[in-house]
């Protein structure tokens, strides 16, 4: 029975929809063309007949169409007042994941924005729960490793593009909130093998994340090591 009546509430809601949005009559058959009920028109037909019966939609002329009356009307906005707060709550809290996901995102950028302003190296943030990552510094870096590096400048390059790749690692290796050091072959990957990469565990909005630098082994070790540990 509650099947009947839910395909009945859907039956006017849609008549109403529609009477909305064109200001047109609907009958059973446009309405299973625009709408899947899973039954015949002629059920359609017999619950419009119902709905008649309770004066909610009526028939303007002799025709199988209806439009809603006043009372239809107020049954749909009672509907909509009982059911439409939670829809609103759910599109409010994606539109505040959305925002805390966009002042996270904002959070990264901006660190690894001044951590390449100050170290002039390749630098990256990332949120691995989230899948949030940046990197800033590359034209840097190529400017001033073009001629040294060769093949190998195209594996950092790589390296930084796979993304999943670059979690992944990150996630492994035992890195701690002050500042860990991983130099040629302690950086694990092959494309990582010429490069130093300093790095330390950050939290950004109850998230636990990277912040780090790539780079040559030749680096500024020390100023670039200060630098990390007070940028955030």
């Amino acid at each position: 029975m509650k099947k009947i009546q839910d395909r009945k509430v859907q039956v006017l809601k849609y008549i109403i929809e529609e009477y909305i949005k064109t200001g047109e009559v609907m009958g059973s058959k446009s309405l299973l063309k625009q709408h899947d009920l899973g039954v015949s028109s002629a059920t359609v037909r017999n619950d419009m007949a119902s709905l008649e019966d309770m004066g909610l939609i009526f028939q303007p002329y002799n025709s199988a169409w209806r439009l809603p009356t006043t009372r239809g009307l107020r049954v749909f906005v009672d509907y909509l007042m009982e059911t439409m707060p939670a829809v609103f709550l759910e599109a409010e809290q994606e539109l505040q994941n959305r925002l805390e996901q966009n002042r996270i995102d904002d959070t990264l950028y901006g660190l690894v924005a001044r951590l390449t302003k100050i170290t002039g190296e390749i630098t990256f943030a990332c949120i691995p729960s989230l899948g949030s990552s940046y990197y800033l510094g590359l034209s840097n870096y190529l400017e001033r490793h073009h001629g040294i590096l060769g093949e190998e400048m195209f594996q950092v390059i790589k390296f930084l593009e796979n993304k999943h790749q670059f979690i992944t690692l990150l996630e492994w290796l035992d890195i701690s909130s002050r500042v860990s050091a991983y130099i040629w072959e302690e950086n694990v990957l092959p494309e990582l093998e010429s490069s130093t990469m300093i790095v330390k565990k950050i939290e950004v909005n109850g998230y636990t994340g990277y912040l780090g630098i790539l780079g040559s082994t030749k680096m500024d070790y020390a100023f670039n090591i200060t630098a990390l540990r007070q940028v955030l």
